[in-house]
């Protein structure tokens, strides 16, 4: 049975495109969706999270199933993503009561209900096993303090039987079909926690479909190696498995997520350290770095925490991946995460347990709720306002002091609608399935939607610094220190879309400070406005008992931001991306990488709660040779040292990139590293492909 991984790579990469299920196993999905409807029907009156608990139940029990037996693990199941309907129809009924923005004609904050950036409880899933959730859950009944907490406890034992009649389903379904590699493991899931690595992975597994059909993404598959090592050594030990049989669970454990492809990747966490700095790495850190580097495959994305006791051996494994190509990897840094983590109010001993949730936005697994992208704001609308709306003032201080003012107006108002939103969670999405796994939902009685978890938190997105410092330190120059222009000039060239003005453009191009070249005016500005957003997020309350927390980082909004941000005082036209995560603008770093680093950790990165990343480029030439992952490594001490807490790096230049526009079949496996997770460069816009040479040209 061992030995098959490239054998049947190629069915593993298409088994969720497959409708092949037994149609004698459930429902096929249009009777499925009409007894859905039925049941929803029939039970609407019913409080919501028992109603929601109740259809989840309905849809698992009904769903046609699948086992292959090609493969080390079993969780096919057609849902058909109903639930995500339902969800969708009561988040528009309770939208309504979200008032709408005095800002709506030029739009600056965005919040929303964000359900989709979570980290379970991971321990828990391994230490009880879904039996073990339901008798916690019917012990808890017994001692429920109220209504809610009642409704809470009946609704985890109904999903969580729904859930072990699920893996009971597959078992007998792989039983029938011969499928040997998932039976006895299946069924001896039934009814316990997991014993072996296989076991766990198995359960892993089942447990992410599960609460995607519920209704919530899972953004984090938890620090992986800290979780599942006791059961990979125990195989080891008692010679269950070899290191290569092992190894050969994992490809096809990660197989299943790049084979149904979340678009922002699956986040799997890797070393750190404890309180007392001692280092978590082990045997299967490394293992699944090997497997990593020999898939080579955009998905899963790792985030390895790196601290000033990491292994060279495990840092250096991580650079040679990024060296090769292999780059879905983001560093984060501990000696910062703690300080951070305790700054906002978490428990030392609880930090051990840091995952990055999406992207790179900090959190607690199995305690925390960080609703990570709970609003986004365009920082660069704020220069877009100063040129519609500031008459003539009289010096540059007058000009930062409106900026101010403006982002304490539009950000109070963007927090105070997030918040509306968050009231209508317990509504939109109870979500039982997830709060099964917390300790803190059976202490309190109470779900994740309302506040039972221990941490609950919600992430504020910030794009576009550089855009701001840019412009900001354009007005500085031009007007006020070099007066090539009264204000009322740079007005009418700027909101002209620059046109005519090219010679004044040039002079903000290339002559006025830019952020991320260790320029002290420009990085000056970016510490300070940085600082006076942080104050106002994190200082505001949720209405889940915990606070807003800022995030410095943009994803692909320097796109969708850029589009609906006029022209700039930083010489950017109407419609052009804005800055990207703590990047400078595109062609403005031209001091280079060491002052892109010196730049961005010149903040303070303990103030981003909701975490901050800077894009590293090289070009293959600065990493050629031997010694080529150690300039990576050394660049990722060197921000780190200084204080910064994410980095990730692309290797690409301009030419292989102009070559795959032109010939993309011949490039089909070139990766670049959008955001926060990696593509195939082929995949991408034109728009996004012409950014990514921009970049490597500058």
């Amino acid at each position: 049975m061992w030995n098959t991984y490239e054998q049947v790579r190629d069915l593993l990469d298409k088994q969720y495109r497959q409708g092949d299920f037994a149609q004698d196993t459930g429902l096929p999905l249009p009777e499925l969706e009409s007894g859905l409807e039925a049941y929803y029907a029939s039970h609407r009156d019913q409080p919501r999270i028992l109603l929601k608990a109740g259809m989840f139940a309905w849809l698992v029990n009904n769903a046609q199933i699948r086992v292959d037996a090609f493969d080390w693990f079993a969780d096919h199941i057609a849902t058909g993503r109903l639930m995500w309907k339902y969800q969708g129809i009561w988040f528009r009924e309770e939208a309504k009561t979200v008032p709408p923005s005095q800002f709506a004609g030029n739009p600056i904050g965005f919040p929303t209900l964000d359900l989709s950036h979570t980290t379970l409880g991971w321990r828990q899933i391994l230490q009880y096993g879904i039996r073990g959730i339901i008798e916690r859950a019917e012990n808890s009944l017994q001692n429920a303090k109220d209504s809610e907490a009642d409704n809470l406890f009946k609704a985890i034992i109904t999903v969580y039987k729904a859930i072990r009649n699920t893996i009971d389903r597959l078992a007998k379904e792989a039983r029938r079909v011969n499928a040997a590699r998932v039976v006895s493991t299946l069924e001896f899931l039934v009814d316990n926690p997991p014993e072996t690595f296989q076991q766990a992975l198995q359960l892993a597994f089942i447990y992410n479909q599960m609460q995607e059909i519920e209704g919530e993404y899972v953004r984090s598959q938890g620090v992986f190696d800290q979780l599942f090592f006791p059961y990979y050594q125990r195989d080891l030990d008692e010679g269950r498995l070899s290191r290569n049989q092992a190894k050969e669970l994992i490809k096809f454990f990660f197989d299943k997520f790049s084979s149904q492809h979340f678009g922002a990747g699956n986040n799997f966490c890797f070393g750190g350290r404890r309180a007392d700095g001692s280092d978590c790495c082990n045997d299967l850190t490394v293992l699944c770095l090997e497997a990593f580097a020999e898939r080579k495959n955009i998905d899963p994305k790792f985030s390895l925490r790196i601290h000033a006791n990491t292994p060279d051996a495990i840092m250096k494994q991580a650079c040679e991946c990024i060296k090769a190509g292999t780059n879905a990897i983001v560093f984060a840094n501990d000696d910062i995460a703690y300080p951070m983590f305790l700054k906002h109010g978490k428990e030392l001993e609880d930090i051990v347990d840091f995952v990055p949730i999406g992207c790179y936005e900090p959190a607690i697994m199995g305690k925390e709720l960080s609703c990570s992208m709970s609003a986004t704001y365009n920082l660069a609308k704020i220069a877009e306002y100063a040129i519609q709306e500031l008459a003539a003032p009289a010096s540059f201080e007058e000009v930062i002091a409106f900026c101010k003012a403006k982002i304490q107006a539009t950000l109070s108002e963007t927090l105070a609608r997030a918040c509306a939103f968050e009231r209508t969670w317990s509504q939109v999405n109870p979500s039982p399935v997830l709060s099964g796994t917390m300790d803190s939902c059976f202490e309190k009685g109470r779900d994740v939607s309302n506040a039972g978890t221990k941490y609950s938190t919600s992430g504020v997105m910030c794009a576009g610094l550089g855009t701001l410092v840019d412009s900001l330190a354009a007005i500085q120059f031009l007007v006020f220190e070099k007066r090539h222009c009264s204000w009322a000039e740079l007005q009418a060239a700027v909101q002209g879309n620059w046109e005519g003005k090219e010679h004044l453009r040039r002079l903000a191009i290339k002559h006025a400070p830019k952020w991320g070249n260790n320029n002290p005016k420009a990085d000056q500005l970016a510490v300070e406005l940085t600082s006076d957003v942080a104050s106002i997020i994190n200082s505001t309350p949720n209405t889940r008992g915990g606070h807003f927390q800022m995030g410095c980082w943009s994803i692909d909004y320097t796109h969708t931001f850029g589009r609906t941000t006029k022209a700039t005082p930083d010489g950017r036209k109407n419609g052009d991306v804005i800055s990207k995560n703590l990047c400078a603008t595109v062609g403005a770093d031209r001091n280079g990488v060491t002052a892109l680093v010196a730049s961005a950790a010149k903040l303070d990165h303990t103030d981003f709660a909701d975490g901050s990343v800077l894009d590293i480029l090289l070009h293959p030439s600065a990493v050629m040779g031997a010694d080529g992952a150690d300039v990576i490594a050394q660049l990722v001490k060197t921000f780190f040292d200084q204080g910064g807490f994410f980095c990730h790096f692309n290797v690409l230049d301009a030419q292989t990139l102009k070559n795959a526009q032109l010939e993309p079949a011949k490039y089909s496996t070139l990766q670049v590293r959008v955001c926060g997770w990696n593509t195939r460069f082929v995949d991408l816009s034109r728009e996004m492909q012409d950014m990514f040479i921009a970049q490597a040209e500058g």
